[in-house]
């Protein structure tokens, strides 16, 4: 089975921050994908608390990057560590991703807008 150009991409950004030589696409991507990943995780304030002030700096743009400006304003937003700032931007963040499909179709929609916004991959067999 050959992956996609998108599997690639998103692998890639997981597992590799974006590869050896990340595209602004591919920096993006892997940047938000941090971010999320511990906001699902353990929630706003934990990805928030395990992030430093660049990657989160570098995830509120990615988020802007691809369109998902609710979520980048839940990250840029400051809290204080009360039960009521967590529930609260839990349910911020979850409204900006009532499942990951919301990412996976933004990933997919800026993908097909700007190709050339993610660095060449090679077809893998699997």
């Amino acid at each position: 089975m050959v992956m996609s150009r998108q599997d690639l991409i998103w692998n890639r950004a997981c597992l590799e921050h974006g590869g050896e030589a990340p595209h602004e696409g591919d920096r993006a991507l892997a940047a938000l994908l941090l971010a999320h990943g511990l906001a699902m995780n353990g929630g706003v304030l934990h990805a928030l608390g395990c992030l430093s002030n660049q990657e989160r700096t570098d995830a509120i743009a990615g988020y802007r990057y691809f369109g998902l400006v609710t979520a980048a304003d839940v990250f840029a937003k400051s809290y204080r560590q009360t039960g009521k700032a967590e529930e609260a931007s839990n349910s911020a963040y979850w409204q900006a991703f009532p499942d990951d499909d919301a990412l996976a179709n933004a990933f997919r929609t800026k993908l097909a807008a700007s190709p050339e916004a993610f660095a060449p991959t090679n077809a893998v067999q699997a």
